[in-house]
């Protein structure tokens, strides 16, 4: 079997790593973002612009930490065509261990209906998207759960989730540097 295949343009090598998760997310609020020109997308080209050093550095996106352990990070970005209408639903869902107090107020913070959030997202893969920039994530659910038994996860469960226009952006090396 050959492990060099182009189809419709797009080439594909054995040395794609198809991991899956993430490892990486950084959350800001879509209207600082735009409103302070720091990130613009523009023929799906993603063009960050950090004040000083990078936008995580400068205060204006947070580093979401999480479980990368156990495989539970996920990234889905669905594209739906029906009737000549279309929609892009991504979903980002990750799992927080310990249901701590720090952890509450901040997912609380997080899970406000009327906050536009960006979520900048590193896979496994190595791959970075832009994910929410259209018309912003909101956090679907935070879920708690202390655990039945003593190898129970005591964890939250966090779910964004956005509804797009088009699938999620990508964002190339040298630009994902300016993120953080």
């Amino acid at each position: 079997m050959a492990c060099n295949t182009v189809i419709a343009g797009v080439s594909y090598s054995c040395d794609d790593l198809a991991l899956g998760g993430l490892t990486k997310i950084y959350i800001g609020d879509k209207a600082n973002l735009v409103s302070n020109s720091l990130v613009a997308v523009a023929s799906n080209v993603v063009t960050i612009t950090p004040a000083t050093s990078d936008l995580l550095a400068d205060g204006d996106v947070f580093e979401l930490e999480f479980n990368i352990k156990d495989g539970f990070s996920a990234f889905t970005d669905v594209k739906t065509i029906s009737d000549g209408s279309v929609s892009a639903v991504p979903t980002i869902t990750v799992e927080i261990p310990k249901m701590s107090g720090t952890h509450r107020d901040v997912l609380e913070e997080l899970a406000n209906p009327n906050a536009e959030i960006v979520a900048f997202i590193e896979t496994a893969a190595g791959t970075h998207h832009l994910v929410g920039f259209d018309y912003g994530l909101f956090v679907s659910t935070v879920d708690g759960a202390s655990g039945a038994a003593r190898g129970d996860k005591n964890r939250y469960q966090l779910t964004l989730t956005g509804e797009q226009s088009s699938l999620a952006y990508d964002i190339t090396d040298a630009e994902w540097a300016d993120v953080a």
